[in-house]
């Protein structure tokens, strides 16, 4: 298991992640400006969160490929 900082210096290095962050800044400026009602916002960071979590697990299963024999 890596230490606690070694994560966190690959997640903040992550472009996953920062598109991630993008896409909630941008839900949480359309929610405040009334673009977006509760529903819609909700709805967004449910997708947002849906293609970060699969773009990990991608990226892990590839990683796995590559350790093995």
């Amino acid at each position: 298991m890596q230490p606690i900082f070694t994560q966190l210096e690959r997640l903040l290095r992550s472009r996953k992640f920062w598109a991630l962050i993008g896409a909630l800044a941008a839900v949480a400026a359309g929610w405040s400006s009334g673009e977006l009602n509760g529903w819609q916002a909700v709805q967004a960071v449910i997708a947002a969160l849906a293609v970060y979590s699969t773009g990990v697990a991608i990226e892990d299963a590839g990683r796995n490929r590559e350790s093995q024999p």
